[in-house]
């Protein structure tokens, strides 16, 4: 038979069949080798790797600057007289407010946690006492806050917010009455306390949509408001220095403003990062030696500012 191959014999022998080339349609794709997929892989995790660690280090610096961003300093470095470290006083449970008698003698400190109370020491650092809040404030709902000693009576005086009121205590701790202001303000949240030189009381007000500072005489009678057009954030400490001049903690917005005696803006500590610049200031103090201590959240330390003529620099 023509054209087709036998064997000696002549049996035909089969054709070979014909074996599919590479770019036969249908054909499958060749097969990827292994070490290629592993390069592949590893390209690919080391990627992950990187990004995750770069997300990391982000939320690491947002951390940092938030609560380390700026260096622990005195503002002004020829105060060299500041005083040096006597002694530390325990027993009190997630402290907050402190204020002190003249001579010393009487330590009070605002605990915001436990029994919610004020606990007294003496100058030796010894609990002598205990400032109870009234029957119909104790609870949860009750947080002692700020306090301040009357210059005139030397009564103590605690702002609790939640309840919407200021008691008042003798030297000892006990407790006299819970202050009735003689027009009532609706909605009344005391925070920060301070008293001038006569004994008017002072007190930052987070009531309302608008916070403001409030200044009451021995009565009680409101004699002005002040910084309802300044914007002010969670209003915190307050502070009277020698010339009557107003200091205000503007916690939200950074900043501690200062105004006159009669409720005029005169000027402010900024917030920023640079030395002397603030973060979240909450509690204020100015010493008899014309010094502004100021209690920064943000910066996890106290900013030391000596006054000029009685103001901040």
């Amino acid at each position: 038979m023509s054209g087709i191959a036998t064997t000696p014999d002549g049996i035909p022998v089969p054709a070979p069949e014909a074996q599919p080339r590479p770019d036969d349609v249908g054909a499958p794709p060749p097969v990827e080798e292994a070490p290629e997929r592993d390069k592949d892989r590893r390209r690919r995790l080391l990627l992950l790797f990187l990004l995750l660690a770069l997300l990391i280090l982000l939320i690491g610096i947002g951390i940092w600057y938030f609560l380390f961003r700026q260096p622990i300093q005195l503002p002004v470095p020829t105060m060299v007289d500041l005083p040096g470290y006597t002694t530390s006083m325990y027993g009190a449970t997630a402290p907050m407010g402190v204020a002190s008698s003249p001579d010393g003698s009487r330590i009070y400190v605002a605990q915001n946690g436990g029994d919610m109370s004020v606990v007294i020491f003496n100058a030796s650092g010894n609990r002598v006492g205990t400032a109870q809040p009234p029957a119909v404030a104790t609870g949860d709902e009750h947080v002692p806050v700020w306090l301040a000693l009357d210059p005139i009576t030397s009564d103590l005086f605690v702002s609790d917010r939640p309840t919407g009121s200021v008691y008042e205590y003798d030297r000892d701790g006990s407790y006299m009455r819970t202050i009735q202001l003689a027009v009532p303000i609706a909605g009344w949240q005391p925070m920060g306390l301070a008293f001038d030189a006569a004994g008017n009381l002072y007190v930052a007000d987070l009531a309302g949509t608008t916070p403001r500072v409030e200044e009451f005489d021995r009565s009680f009678n409101l004699v002005r408001t002040f910084g309802e057009g300044d914007s002010l954030s969670f209003a915190n400490g307050v502070a009277i220095d020698g010339k009557g001049n107003v200091y205000v903690a503007d916690s939200d917005n950074g900043r501690v403003l200062v105004y006159r005696p009669d409720g005029t803006a005169l000027t402010q500590v900024g917030r920023g990062t640079a030395e002397g610049e603030l973060g979240m200031p909450r509690g204020l103090a100015i010493d008899g030696r014309g010094r502004l201590y100021i209690v920064d959240n943000t910066a996890q330390g106290v900013a030391v500012m000596q006054l000029t003529d009685g103001t901040a620099p």
